[in-house]
């Protein structure tokens, strides 16, 4: 049985953590790029990068899932409501260190990046 894994990146609240919300598959719909996941956008929906495992990751942004739509109305973002707090009220969990390196690592492809 495969989960979707809602993945929030770490830097919308908190800039040492990557917080999830683990979905069992059978229970939701699968995630699409663009769709609207509570007040946020879903911006990629990446399969794992371990093929043994069936989970997807749906990569979720606050910031411009809000500026697009407040762009359109000619308005412009004063501040959001993207606490922990705020994430634990929704279902999400700090991710383990292990979950959260794999995740920025593997999944969001992030510290892969050679400085110069």
């Amino acid at each position: 049985m495969s989960s979707i894994i809602y993945v929030v990146p770490w830097a919308i609240c908190d800039t040492d953590s990557v917080y999830i919300n683990k979905v069992d598959s059978t229970t939701v719909a699968a995630p699409e790029k663009g769709a609207e996941v509570w007040d946020w956008c879903i911006r990629d929906v990446i399969p794992n990068p371990d093929k043994r495992s069936k989970d997807i990751f749906a990569v979720i942004d606050v910031y411009n899932g809000y500026k697009e739509k407040l762009n359109e109305k000619g308005m412009s973002v004063f501040s959001l409501n993207n606490s922990a707090e705020k994430l634990a009220d929704y279902g999400f969990t700090k991710a383990t260190d292990t979950e959260a390196a794999f995740i920025r690592e593997r999944v969001m492809k992030l510290g892969t990046k050679k400085k110069k």
